[in-house]
């Protein structure tokens, strides 16, 4: 049997998570006058989500803008008077003081109507609305919940002896029930292990066009490692020795029988995969349990119709 490049896969039950979700509040209270979205639909940035009644907001800034103008004048006269020496420098302080006081009131009425109009802060899809047109809502009330969905993230838990072997950046693949494979990749990798599970949260993020994937679906997230020579053998030939240690029968160059104690990295198609044999292995599939450590025999070699691995009689 040759050794084969073989890359471990750590596969870990996970499930898919908005990029973003955001739920959209009010701040400021007032009659909600219109809604132009629906649940589920897709909006793009800054698209109107909620309306809110106007009421006397747009006459408040009328009068702090008409405000602001007469305090700038006043400065601007104060300023004039003080350059020809008619005018005290304590004067045209307070000249400034109400000219900033009128620009910050201003700012004030403008952000307040603002307020009347929430919007989208990115593209995404409506979840969910929770109010209808001619409902009033209190300041912090909920408007909308606005979902992210692209990249599409795909969250899961890693054990604490395979958290080591990840790294960030690197390649995965997310594998829905219905066999599809997402490909992906890993951009965060936990500090931290869950007190119960010692566990470590893991996320990947792949592209979600037309956002097809919803969050919460329940995937098998592939994290392969870096590829190293292995070799694949049938599972039936694996055995322990005196000490309990897993390992393999296998014959050196003098036809002496070894026992070659193995690392078991994984499944594959014929068996397992194993670290620990020499590059090529004269491997003993049948008789092994007649044969002791140190013995030479003779042996045949068959080449298996399955895989043209070289077995041992």
């Amino acid at each position: 049997v040759d050794a084969q490049d073989y890359a471990p896969v750590i596969k870990v039950r996970a499930r898919t998570e908005a990029e973003r979700r955001v739920e959209l509040r009010a701040e400021t209270a007032g009659r909600l006058v219109a809604t132009p979205v629906a649940e589920g639909q897709l909006v793009k940035k800054g698209d109107l989500l909620c309306e809110l009644a106007t009421d006397d907001r747009e006459l408040r800034v009328i009068e702090a803008r008409s405000a602001t103008e007469q305090a700038q004048l006043e400065y601007d006269a104060s300023q004039k008077l003080r350059v020809g020496g008619h005018q005290s420098q304590t004067a045209v302080a307070s000249a400034k003081a109400r000219l900033d006081a009128a620009r910050a009131n201003l700012g004030s009425r403008e952000l307040e109507l603002a307020n009347t109009r929430i919007k989208a802060p990115f593209d995404g899809v409506v979840e969910r609305l929770e109010l209808k047109a001619g409902g009033f809502m209190e300041r912090g009330g909920l408007c909308a919940v606005l979902l992210d969905l692209d990249p599409i993230l795909f969250s899961g838990q890693v054990s604490e002896s395979e958290i080591g072997k990840l790294r960030e950046g690197q390649e995965a693949r997310a594998r829905l029930l219905d066999g599809r494979e997402i490909p992906a990749q890993l951009r965060f990798i936990g500090r931290e292990a869950g007190n119960a599970t010692r566990t470590f949260r893991v996320e990947a993020a792949g592209a979600n066009p037309g956002y097809e994937l919803r969050s919460g679906l329940t995937i098998e997230l592939l994290l392969p490692l870096q590829s190293q020579r292995a070799h694949s053998i049938p599972a039936s030939l694996l055995a322990l020795d005196d000490d309990g240690k897993v390992g393999v029968r296998i014959l050196d160059e003098q036809k002496r029988v070894e026992f070659r104690h193995l690392q078991l990295l994984g499944d594959s198609a014929g068996g397992v995969w194993v670290l620990g044999l020499p590059e090529r292995t004269l491997l003993i599939t049948v008789g092994q349990e007649y044969v002791s450590v140190g013995s030479t025999v003779e042996v045949s070699l068959q080449d298996s119709p399955a895989n043209t691995v070289p077995s041992e009689q």
